[in-house]
């Protein structure tokens, strides 16, 4: 028997959940930032401007389904900080706690996560390595939705973009925690190098958030994902043209493909042995580029 990971009903629609603007410390104005994704084929975009909460009901919503967003930033020094973005529920006009720049003193990491999990939001820890944030402290939050497994911006910056190993910490230790990829867009060369596919019931703000939170989509830095799940006890992936496909499992470790006499793989499978808690796949093309898919979770 067959069965797919993704919802057999709905539309994929491209988006990106981490951008700043003008509003903050971005280069574009919001405007520019949306006529931008829309031009580039997007579908949905959250302007998550620090530490405020603007629907910008002044930009048009005819090309692009616009969500609201916010990142929350502690600084603990110069060089380490935590940062958790938030995707709104849909008709808020504000958050229900204040929402400002919160100091170390006033707030920990796991109760600014818990108010914006309070709130509503889609919660998303940010950039991790970026923020060198230590293994045992994420390890050491809940009620986020998910981890930036690839973030562009900081990748651009300092080669701190990629989190896979801290996402997979949190698997072994049983925590149920999405991937999603974003720009983290800053300025204009952080465009367009991360993002997400979502399989949603509809074009619209509703769907698309009922959606994440479903884990209904896959994180992606270049390769698309067609279809992905289990059949007659493996796991199965469908992909465009790549170079390598990885199945990670735990406890017992997963299985690697490449491709061979330059003919590229778009499919692969891996018989499971019955003790893996979870699994999910990597695909990357000829460039190093990957997508990831959310894991199949298994209660072992």
């Amino acid at each position: 028997m067959k069965k797919s990971y993704f919802p057999k009903n709905g539309i994929w629609l491209k988006g990106n959940l981490h951008s700043h603007s003008t509003v903050s410390d971005g280069q574009l104005a919001p405007e520019d930032l949306v006529k931008s994704y829309a031009l580039h084929g997007y579908d949905f975009l959250s302007i998550s401007d620090h530490n405020v909460f603007v629907p910008h009901h002044e930009l048009p919503d005819d090309e692009i389904v616009l969500l609201t967003g916010v990142e929350h930033d502690i600084e603990y020094s110069p060089d380490k900080c935590t940062h958790v973005v938030g995707t709104g529920e849909v008709g808020k006009e504000t958050t229900d706690y204040v929402c400002k720049r919160y100091s170390a003193a006033e707030l920990t990491d796991q109760r600014l996560i818990n108010m914006m999990h309070n709130d509503g939001q889609f919660v998303m820890l940010a950039h991790p390595v970026w923020s060198r944030m230590e293994p045992d402290e994420i390890m050491d939050l809940d009620g986020f939705n998910a981890i930036e497994v690839f973030n562009n911006g900081t990748e651009h910056l300092c080669h701190g973009g990629n989190a896979e190993t801290y996402w997979d910490l949190l698997l072994r230790h049983g925590k149920h925690v999405f991937a999603t990829a974003s720009d983290d867009v800053h300025v204009p060369c952080d465009l367009f190098g991360g993002w997400i596919w979502v399989k949603a019931a509809a074009r619209s703000r509703q769907a698309i958030l009922e959606a994440l939170f479903a884990g209904a989509f896959y994180a992606t830095s270049g390769p698309s994902i067609d279809d992905y799940g289990i059949e007659d006890n493996s796991v199965y992936v469908s992909c465009s043209d790549c170079r390598e496909i990885h199945f990670v499992t735990y406890p017992p470790r997963g299985k690697s493909f490449f491709a061979e006499d330059g003919t590229p793989l778009t499919q692969a499978c891996h018989a499971l042995s019955g003790h893996e808690n979870y699994v999910r796949a990597v695909c990357i093309d000829a460039e190093g580029h990957a997508a990831w898919t959310n894991p199949i979770y298994f209660n072992r």
